[in-house]
């Protein structure tokens, strides 16, 4: 129940807080002269066409030369990638060469030694 009521409570807070409120009658007219009187707040001009042309177009630059940065990055991660899988397959092959000699090797040393020790 106590929820409830603080619920209440608060939605009449709140409600009694955003109440909406006639500022008056030279409220307008107040603000006006301030925006006069204060530069920083008076608003900006406006850009020239020109000038917000020029912007633009070097904003759409930006963006592509970015797009394209990004892509030869990738291009270059993806071939440097297949350089290491052709040198990985390479390096693979060379062992298996090595490992074929080695084993060749051990059963020509295995063959020698059983027929030694079968003609005693």
């Amino acid at each position: 129940m106590s929820d409830e009521r603080n619920n209440r409570d608060l939605e009449r807070s709140l409600r009694a807080a955003l109440r909406p409120a006639d500022p008056g009658e030279g409220f307008a007219a107040g603000v006006l002269a301030r925006l006069a009187t204060d530069p920083a707040r008076a608003p900006r001009p406006r850009l020239s066409r020109a000038t917000a042309s020029w912007l633009a177009f070097a904003a759409a630059a930006s963006v592509v030369l970015g797009l394209f940065v990004a892509h030869q990055r990738q291009v270059l991660r993806t071939e440097q990638g297949l350089e290491a899988r052709r040198q990985l397959i390479q390096a693979l092959r060379v062992t298996g060469e090595k490992l074929e000699l080695a084993s060749r090797a051990v059963n020509t040393s295995e063959r020698s030694t059983d027929s030694s020790h079968s003609g005693a």
